[in-house]
């Protein structure tokens, strides 16, 4: 059978000799894939060997149309197998063989991230190819290459910026398995530095892009706070945060710098960002209580973060609890955002007044008006995890939360806040986090609901079921954005094997 379907590729031409309908079914439209899925579906070590047997062979052919395919099927494998990305890398590397495939094969590597290093050698020179004009084949390389190997990918951006704007965003978006900024460069430094200089030149999502790497490098980006500064006025929003997070380390000139435009910013423009950025070095709170009672009575800007905001500085914003309660959509609202604001003003108003009955009432009238809307089950979830927060004093709510429990999106928050109400366990609620995790429904909010119950309650099928989540070759994370879902599960990965290390019949499960 293995021979029988090498023999046959390449196989995407006999979609249309076989079913027309195959062209629109994107479950079957690859077929050397689909066989590769359905072989990693069966979850044995031998179809394992197999399936990455027919894609080894597959990259290895000398026809561009095979190997195309190949891509593909190891594409598909990447995402499905937790074994895949170092079984099939230099595999990978070797069907790179011209531009073409390089530029087809970027998006996976970059994927992959630092898995992927065998494989930087061949993104490099088109990565770096023609810098001082646009170039999205050269684009596309580099931005694979910021993922795979960020300290050789550093000197081609810096060489490129404002013409690789792929690899700009995929700079300031990167976050290393220890959740680390993308490293320090100084060559890069100088270069986003004479882009800030010119904020007029500046378009599309670069100011977000060159502020965001220079927040990640911190103190080390001290000599861009005169850019910074200046960029200001133009684009607070973006330039606020990361005056913030450069000039909380520096010296003491550097500081009050940052601090004398930030608060010029804040009063003549009415910045929150720029209010929250000098608060958050100075202490200085008048701007920001000014700017988020505007922001709050006028419904303007974005309700959610400034409660999010007024909640952060808990009772020295009781003067904002009126405008608090005023921001309530009332018993009216049934949409999603609606829902989602009125829990963000129902959590800020727990941290700044404390008054459990108010905030019970606005979260109950949150999760009765989420019955109303089919579209509301991520809104029951944030409501559920405000109702953490309210410990003990949220169990008036427990009807709500166990109404939930039937969802496995729902479940996992509504685990956490029975948890932390302390609502007696009546059912098994380790089982229940764990069907979120497992059928990909809410892993991340499964982790938190394990920690919360405790090592101590998880025995027998418990162990085993969480060892799967932790060791099993299938992914547990499948769906989600494409560019986070390898990230994401590893980081699940991760987590399931810390709690297992803590649970006490770990040794026998």
């Amino acid at each position: 059978m293995h021979t029988t379907m090498l023999s046959l590729l390449p196989a995407d031409p006999l979609r249309s000799d076989l079913d027309l309908d195959l062209d629109l079914d994107l479950e079957r439209g690859e077929p050397l894939a689909a066989v590769v899925e359905a072989l990693l579906g069966r979850g044995s070590r031998t179809e394992r060997k197999v399936a990455f047997a027919l894609v080894d062979a597959a990259l290895h052919d000398a026809r561009a149309e095979v190997r195309a395919e190949g891509l593909w099927a190891a594409d598909r494998a990447c995402m499905l197998s937790r074994s895949a990305p170092r079984r099939l890398v230099w595999n990978l590397r070797a069907a790179a063989v011209d531009e073409e495939s390089v530029v087809a094969m970027s998006s996976l590597l970059g994927r992959l991230g630092s898995v992927a290093a065998p494989a930087a050698d061949i993104l490099a020179p088109l990565a770096g190819r023609n810098p001082d004009h646009d170039d999205a084949p050269a684009d596309r390389a580099l931005a694979a290459l910021v993922l795979v190997a960020p300290a050789q990918s550093a000197p081609l951006l810096a060489a490129g910026l404002g013409r690789r704007p792929r690899a700009l965003d995929a700079a300031s978006g990167f976050r290393s398995p220890e959740d680390s900024a993308f490293p320090y460069s100084g060559e890069l430094l100088d270069a986003v530095r004479d882009r800030l200089a010119r904020p007029e030149a500046l378009s599309g999502n670069e100011p977000r892009q060159l502020t965001n790497l220079l927040a990640g490098w911190g103190a080390e980006a001290a000599p861009a706070l005169p850019e910074l500064c200046a960029a200001l006025p133009h684009f607070p929003g973006q330039a606020a945060p990361a005056i913030a997070s450069v000039a909380a380390d520096c010296a003491p000139t550097d500081r009050a710098r940052a601090v004398t435009s930030l608060r010029a910013v804040a009063a003549e423009q009415g910045s929150l960002p720029a209010a929250k950025a000098l608060h958050d070095l100075d202490g200085e709170i008048a701007p920001l209580l000014h700017c988020l009672e505007q922001d709050l009575r006028s419904g303007a800007g974005q309700l959610r973060e400034a409660a999010r905001m007024a909640g952060a500085l808990g009772p020295r914003a009781a003067a904002l609890a009126p405008a608090l309660r005023e921001a309530l959509s009332g018993t009216d609202g049934d949409s999603t955002p609606a829902l989602d604001t009125d829990t963000a003003l129902a959590e800020a108003l727990w941290r700044v007044t404390g008054d459990a009955d108010a905030v019970v009432a606005v979260l109950d009238s949150v999760f009765e008006r989420a019955e109303q809307n089919p579209w509301s089950r991520w809104s029951v979830v944030r409501a559920a995890r405000a109702t953490v927060l309210l410990g003990p004093a949220g169990r008036p709510l427990a009807a709500r939360l166990k109404a939930a429990l039937d969802d496995p999106a729902q479940a996992a928050a509504a685990v956490l806040a029975l948890t932390a109400v302390g609502e007696p366990a009546s059912l098994d609620r380790t089982a229940l986090a764990l069907r979120s995790a497992e059928s990909d429904a809410d892993p991340e909010g499964a982790c938190d609901a394990l920690e919360a119950i405790g090592p101590d309650a998880l025995t027998g099928d418990h162990v085993r079921r969480l060892a799967a989540l932790a060791d099993g070759d299938a992914r547990v994370v499948r769906s989600g954005v494409e560019d986070r879902v390898i990230r994401q599960d590893e980081a699940l990965r991760n987590r399931a094997r810390v709690l297992l290390t803590a649970c006490p019949a770990s040794a026998t499960p």
